[in-house]
């Protein structure tokens, strides 16, 4: 048996990364959908775990569906469905989002500050639409104030559709945390608590998982904190890794997802 598939006699299920794992820059990478249609027919348990945080989970299926992907909606985790999960243990706490306006409709339901009031949480996540330092200034003001800072993923930057790098919301988060002297909590990766719901939620154990992507701070580095094998694919922004120069050191570097079939299944 060859040494890399001995490595993996336990697998049962993956976590996969999606923008720059599945598609990038627009377009879906080779091989990508049928090596997500072999790997389930297989029987392997497979959970989408993206820190996309602009967009609501529906939009994130829809996008996928649009590509040609069939993926079920519960078979996507998101930053969004992870902390819906924790509001629903404090739906008397107040929050301030500063989000995009799809995503602050997905909170609807939940209880948000008015006026001058000073809020329990403040939530930082993907605010591209209204891109306004104010917002930010606000939440920093209400943390100051006592609010819990929130960070709805932790991503220093990510590639836009022409593969050119913007910051993202982890830099946000960590700026206002390290002005306001405090610790925020993290819910998209590297969050290691939000492996471990995704870990719960295709209900298998660590040592039968591994995890996809092609960040190697937010997936590989996640994964390992956990107690993941995490395997980088040289697409997205895994095309600019340099093992010489990282300190993080995946588990396996493949070219792309649909290199997994010849490792994991032929």
């Amino acid at each position: 048996m060859d040494k890399n598939k001995k490595n993996f006699s336990q697998l049962k299920g993956l976590l996969v990364d999606i923008d720059g794992t599945l598609y990038f820059k627009g377009k879906v990478i080779p091989g990508a959908i049928e090596t997500v249609s072999k790997l389930c027919e297989a029987g392997l348990r497979v959970l989408f775990l993206t820190n996309t945080d602009s967009k609501s989970p529906k939009t994130i299926l829809k996008i996928l569906k649009d590509y040609g992907f069939t993926i079920n909606e519960d078979e996507i985790f998101t930053p969004v469905i992870a902390l819906k999960k924790f509001l629903s243990e404090y739906l008397t706490k107040k929050s301030y989002f500063v989000t995009t306006v799809e995503v602050e409709k997905e909170f609807q339901d939940f209880q948000q500050v008015k006026g001058s009031e000073l809020p329990d949480f403040v939530i930082i996540g993907d605010f591209h639409d209204n891109w306004d330092v104010n917002r930010l200034n606000q939440a920093f003001k209400f943390v100051l104030k006592g609010a819990k800072l929130l960070g709805m993923q932790g991503n220093k930057y990510y590639l836009d559709r022409n593969g050119e790098p913007v910051i993202d919301t982890g830099s946000f988060v960590q700026m206002i945390a390290n002005a306001a002297n405090v610790t925020p909590k993290i819910f998209g990766k590297p969050s290691k608590e939000y492996f471990l719901q995704a870990l719960n939620k295709i209900n298998l154990g660590i040592d039968e998982v591994i995890v996809i992507g092609d960040d190697i701070e937010t997936d590989i580095q996640g994964a390992i904190n956990v107690g993941f094998k995490g395997i980088l694919v040289k697409t997205g922004k895994g095309k600019y890794f340099e093992s010489a120069k990282s300190d993080i050191k995946p588990f396996l570097v493949i070219e792309s997802f649909s290199s997994l079939l010849d490792l994991l299944l032929e």
